[in-house]
């Protein structure tokens, strides 16, 4: 079989010069899909634009994939399956296969990857497979169906209200802090209280800040939905706040890299004591799989602290509390079916059982 080359297709023929299968090349189409992603000419099923964390993930699929061909020595192809007949179909569906076998094994053993970044990873190509197929009405099958999207469903490490409320009250710690500390503990306060995501609460400005009825709201259009969310401050953020909007360039808080933050963070839930030991288990191809820190020691509870458990906080915190499941749901922006979003309710339930056990046992032993 002779292989001829153009701009855009493989075009395989026989001896006899027929045009036998009409083929893409995998990488110069995922290219184009990150680059339609990255000008906005694909958007998202809501018609927002493609965020830059998406596309840093998308970059590095498509990075993973180029090692994997380059290792076994192949160039993946996308075949157009148009008028293609019964056997041609099925060869197809093997050759994906293999693929799905060969590509698994190369992200487990020689990548060392877990099930949740092995799951994104194919999530990702099932993602570029749908955008070949709906958005350029390819005819190429629907095989991408046949991937695994492995995850692993850990329930998140948040603060307990105890912890958060420890935060926010105990002057003593505050005033025993740094002064880099004690900004990330009124970062942190904050991203606790309103549960917004990092993003939004680094573009928190004055003009953000609304009276209404002698209250004072937040009110922003959030990144990553740009749905509005108007939310409620208690009197220890609104204190927070004020700090900071007398800065020049108008910032409701400290400005800091994600880095830096996950990393002062981390530092900041040391030195409030929150040093039990918290195993971090991960599941490698369904089985869990403890990980240790690169000296073998186990992860502590501080260890696991970043600045995402500002908003799991803050989600389980109003949960606990009483506060409508559906009311919570609207400040956070999730759906109502979403799996994340059960994650804190099964937090928040069994928080609230434990107190009710501890309750009923001093009640039992009132007059003991």
């Amino acid at each position: 079989i002779k292989i001829i080359l153009f701009p855009y297709f493989y075009f395989r023929k026989n001896s006899t010069n027929k045009l036998l299968m009409k083929e893409l090349h995998f990488a110069n189409e995922y290219q184009k899909f990150i680059t339609a992603s990255k000008t906005g000419k694909r958007l998202t099923a809501s018609g927002k634009k493609i965020t830059d964390g998406v596309l840093r993930n998308y970059k590095f699929t498509l990075l993973l994939v180029e090692q994997f061909q380059q290792k076994h020595e192949i160039t993946l192809r996308i075949a157009i399956l148009n008028k293609a007949s019964l056997r041609t179909i099925q060869q197809e569906k093997n050759y994906w296969q293999r693929f799905y076998k060969n590509f698994t094994k190369f992200l487990y053993t020689d990548k060392k990857c877990h099930d949740n970044y092995v799951g994104s990873i194919f999530k990702n190509i099932k993602t570029f497979f749908n955008y070949l197929q709906i958005e350029k009405a390819y005819p190429i099958g629907q095989y991408h169906k046949m991937f695994k999207t492995p995850k692993n469903d850990f329930s998140p490490v948040v603060l307990t209200p105890q912890q958060l409320n420890f935060l926010i009250t105990n002057e003593a710690f505050y005033n025993s802090l740094t002064y880099k500390l004690q900004k990330i503990c009124d970062f942190f306060i904050i991203g606790c209280t309103v549960g917004l995501r990092v993003g939004d609460l680094m573009r928190l400005k004055k003009s953000n800040l609304v009276q209404s009825n002698s209250e004072t709201h937040l009110k922003i259009y959030t990144q990553k939905t740009g749905t509005e969310i108007s939310i409620p401050l208690p009197s220890y953020a609104i204190t927070i706040l004020s700090k900071y909007a007398k800065g020049k360039n108008g910032c409701l808080l400290p400005s800091i890299s994600n880095v830096n933050l996950n990393k002062y963070i981390k530092e900041l839930a040391e030195k409030a004591n929150w040093t039990h030991a918290l195993p971090k288990n991960t599941s490698k191809q369904g089985k869990i799989v403890e990980q240790k820190k690169n000296n073998g020691e186990v992860f502590r509870f501080c260890d696991h602290i970043t600045s995402h458990t500002m908003r799991r906080t803050a989600i389980t915190t109003l949960l606990i509390l009483g506060v409508p499941e559906m009311v919570v749901r609207k400040l956070s922006g999730h759906t109502a079916g979403s799996k994340e979003f059960y994650k804190y309710v099964i937090i928040a339930n069994d928080y609230t059982n434990n107190q009710l056990k501890q309750a009923h046992e001093k009640l039992f032993n009132f007059n003991n």
